[in-house]
């Protein structure tokens, strides 16, 4: 009995190209651009050829350029900016609101797509939200092929597309797929440089305290920091780091951190909770007295005094958002073979948490 070979299934036939065009009727694609807008610099014949070679090979014009070569009369725009997805899965306050750290990741992203002339539009992916079906059916029925991973959070709902038809990039996010181009904080520099400047203040026995789920969406970089610093300093001196379950909340993590710091006479805590103050002390732990902390993630919203790093978050969401559109201005969809990533500095700042120690 023979038995016919089993076909992989066809995907998505390749969108037609300016480029495409240029190469069967031999103009420059610039000519070719300009052709298919009616440009008058064109001669009617050259434009109707190019028309017809168009139509031939099945060109359909891309939204996103489209909009991109869209002019101003009268101060208005004559047609709608083009939109960027900025997915987030992050688990959502009673208001809907976000974290103060993700808005203002958020709002960089914002400010970077108007001033690149395209519409953000958040999206969230989620039980209540979006699933990988219904976020693939809104996209393609708003023609929208940009999309920003935005800082999607470890054990949430994650999503899976046909990454070939997008242009991609992801802030953090290093737990899930796709390998796109990745803008993050540079967490190994962040916790080395905090380390250091407790070193410079007196502090003899560092420990580091971060959630796990944040360690798996960083790629481990914060672990990965501190054991580098533990490493030049006396093994009497080192402290193992202490990682905080999924899902923990404020009242397990004081005893908790309280428990760890008194178990290892730990002087100086890093932490990248904004709240590491309050935890030690609801704990019954003296900040600075008995223990200082610096926060690895310091905001506006931070409480004032706290020492630790500053990091520029609005910058990752305007560089994620810089990467989607060279992307799609260029025409590139899907993922590299070799996805870069991209580390955005941060600084120190002194607080009173963390003074010279006597």
């Amino acid at each position: 009995m023979n038995v016919p070979p089993v076909t992989p299934e066809a995907g998505p036939p390749r969108r037609t190209t300016l480029k495409d065009i240029a190469r069967e009727s031999g103009y420059h694609i610039t000519t070719v651009s300009l052709a298919l807008r009616e440009h008058a610099s064109i001669p009617p014949q050259t434009r109707a050829r190019i028309k017809e070679i168009a139509t031939r090979l099945g060109y359909e014009r891309d939204p996103v350029f489209h909009a991109l070569s869209r002019f101003r009369q009268q101060g208005s725009v004559c047609a709608p900016a083009p939109r960027i997805a900025y997915l987030e899965n992050y688990r959502p306050m009673p208001d809907r609101t976000r974290p103060p750290y993700l808005q203002m990741i958020f709002d960089g992203a914002r400010r970077q797509a108007q001033l690149l002339g395209y519409e953000l539009e958040p999206l969230m992916v989620g039980e209540d939200d979006h699933d990988s079906r219904s976020l693939a059916r809104h996209l393609r029925e708003n023609k929208i092929t940009g999309i920003v991973i935005a800082g999607f959070v470890p054990g949430f709902a994650e999503i899976a597309l046909n990454w070939d038809e997008f242009a991609v990039a992801k802030i953090h996010s290093r737990h899930t797929g796709p390998d796109a181009p990745t803008i993050g904080n540079d967490h190994i520099r962040e916790v080395r440089l905090a380390f250091r400047r407790l070193t410079e203040l007196g502090y003899q026995r560092i420990g580091m305290a971060v959630g796990r789920a944040d360690e798996d969406a960083c790629g481990h970089r914060h672990s990965a920091g501190f054991l580098m610093e533990e490493a030049s300093i006396p093994p009497e001196r080192r402290v193992p780091p202490l990682l905080f379950p999924y899902n923990s909340d404020a009242v397990s993590l004081g005893g908790m951190i309280g428990r760890w710091v008194r178990r290892h006479q730990i002087d100086a805590v890093l932490c990248n909770w904004a709240n590491i103050r309050e935890l030690l002390e609801d704990d019954g732990l003296q900040v600075p007295n008995q223990v200082a902390c610096a926060c690895l993630c310091l905001s506006d919203s931070t409480p004032p005094g706290l020492a630790g790093i500053r990091p520029h978050l609005p910058l990752l969401g305007e560089r994620a958002v810089s990467i989607v559109v060279t992307q799609l201005k260029s025409g590139e969809r899907g993922i590299p073979e070799f996805a870069p990533s991209l580390y955005v500095q941060s600084v120190w700042q002194d607080g009173e948490t963390a003074p010279v120690r006597g």
